[in-house]
C-alpha cells in the first residue's frame, strides 16, 4: 500500500529538553533550546523524556509563539507520532482506500458532522445500502509491554463521546469508535483502567450496547505514515 500520509515539509531532528506545558516542548537543535508546538496534550509518559530525539518541522508564522511543530519522538527504535489530530487524517485515508475490514464498502460523507440531537462526531459515513454511520476517532500512543492503552489522562470529553455514540445506537443509527495507535510496536489494545476507570467501564458497556469498537496501528517512517495493522486485537472489560 502507498503511504497514507507523507510529510512534504523539512524534518529537523532535535533533543527534548523539557515540557513547560501541555502544548509546548522545548527542543535543543544546535544552541539555545527553542519552543515547539506539541499537538498532543496527553501525558505522553515514557515518550517525552529529556534527551530523547524529536523530529520537528519549521513553521514560518510571525504571529505564532513557537517556530516549530513537534512531529514524532524516537522511543528505542520506533518513532511515536505526537500529532493527535493526525489520527483523523489517517483514518480517512484508510477508509477511502477500503483498507479497513470493518468499513468495507463504506463511503465518506462528511467530517465533523452535526449529530441529530447535539454535538458533533468526527465522521459521517454511508453504508453500501445508503444508511448513515457515525464514527469517533481517538489517537493512542501510550504502550506498556506491547499493549496500547487509552486514555493516558482522565478524559471527560472521551466519556461524553462514548455516551453520544451509545445514544446514536439507541436511536437506531450505526456508530463506531476507532482507536488509531500511532506507533507500530503493539500487539493488543485495552482501555487504561488505572488512569480512567470510568472510561474503561463505559467503553465495555457501549460495546455491549452495539457501538463498534476497533483499533488500528500505524507506523511513521520519515517522511511517510503507513498502515501496520488494520485490525488490532482489543481486550475490553
Amino acid at each position: 500500500m502507498e503511504p497514507l500520509v507523507t510529510y512534504e515539509d523539512a524534518l529537523v531532528a532535535g533533543t527534548i529538553v523539557d515540557r513547560p506545558n501541555r502544548f509546548v516542548v522545548r527542543v535543543r537543535f544546535d544552541d539555545e533550546p527553542e519552543r515547539a508546538f506539541l499537538g498532543d496534550p496527553g501525558a505522553l509518559e515514557n515518550i517525552l523524556e529529556p534527551g530523547a530525539e524529536v523530529l520537528c518541522t519549521p513553521v514560518d508564522d510571525p504571529e505564532r509563539a513557537t517556530d516549530h511543530d513537534a512531529i514524532a519522538v524516537r522511543v528505542d527504535d520506533t518513532y511515536v507520532s505526537v500529532r493527535a489530530a493526525l489520527a483523523n487524517d489517517l483514518f480517512e485515508q484508510l477508509l477511502v482506500r477500503d483498507a479497513l475490514p470493518a468499513f468495507e464498502g463504506y463511503s465518506l460523507v462528511k467530517r465533523e458532522p452535526q449529530l441529530p440531537d447535539h454535538g458533533r462526531a468526527d465522521f459521517r459515513l454511508e453504508t453500501p445500502t445508503g444508511a448513515d454511520v457515525y464514527v469517533e476517532v481517538k489517537s493512542s500512543t501510550h504502550v506498556d509491554d506491547g499493549v496500547a492503552k487509552f486514555p493516558d489522562r482522565q478524559t471527560e470529553r472521551g466519556r461524553r463521546h462514548l455516551r453520544s455514540l451509545a445514544a446514536l445506537v439507541d436511536d437506531g443509527a450505526e456508530a463506531h469508535l476507532v482507536f488509531v495507535v500511532q506507533r507500530p510496536d503493539v500487539e493488543q489494545f485495552r482501555p487504561y483502567r488505572e488512569v480512567d476507570p470510568e472510561f474503561a467501564a463505559l467503553l465495555g458497556r457501549v460495546r455491549d450496547a452495539g457501538v463498534g469498537v476497533h483499533a488500528v496501528t500505524t507506523a511513521f517512517e520519515p517522511p511517510h505514515y503507513r498502515l501496520e495493522s488494520a485490525d488490532l486485537a482489543i481486550e475490553l472489560p
